[in-house]
């Protein structure tokens, strides 16, 4: 026999001991939202961007890079549009450092004839290999990131393993705006 669930009586709620231990922290100023203190990009390796935006932290970035994968810091205004081209050969591939600043809107768009060539954009700061936004996850060749915080994006075209291992190439085009 399937039993109805039982809904909660919200007045038996604010009854509760544990409403009522959450109620006297949030009085107190404990139950509110944690600020977000942002590390500090280390001076270490980094290169200096356009007016108005952090430098680019070459050497976090370059900790998230493959042997295959070579850096190339991007420069261009801090708003605006840049194209740019490449090759991915198998595991081998550019990948692309952009300092991007809080409250940005950051579009990337990848343009290649290959099914198997997607991107991926990481925060250089993030060295738990969490991507930002993955290509072949979301099914699409397009980014669009609201910047929360400073920092260094990492732009890492790539091929899928199949491909990688068939020592197939593609080649592609990034559009990347920065509003």
């Amino acid at each position: 026999m399937n039993k109805k669930p039982e809904w909660i009586n919200p007045m038996k709620l604010k009854q509760s001991v544990p409403f009522a231990i959450a109620l006297t922290a949030l009085a107190a100023g404990c139950g509110g939202p944690v600020p977000y203190a942002k590390p500090a990009l280390p001076a270490t390796g980094s290169v200096a961007a356009a007016a108005g935006l952090p430098s680019v932290d070459t050497a976090a970035a370059q900790k998230l890079l493959s042997p295959d994968e070579s850096l190339q810091t991007l420069d261009f205004p801090q708003s605006g549009t840049k194209t740019l081209s490449g090759r991915i050969e198998g595991y081998k591939s550019a990948a692309y450092a952009l300092p991007v600043r809080q409250g940005q809107r950051l579009e990337v768009a990848m343009d290649t004839k290959s099914t198997g060539a997607y991107f991926n954009i990481q925060d250089a700061r993030d060295t738990s290999g969490t991507a930002l936004f993955a290509g072949e996850a979301s099914g699409t060749n397009t980014a669009l990131i609201r910047v929360p915080a400073d920092a260094t994006y990492v732009l890492r075209p790539y091929l899928n393993r199949a491909a990688a291992r068939r020592g197939e190439t593609a080649d592609y085009t990034f559009k990347i705006e920065r509003q």
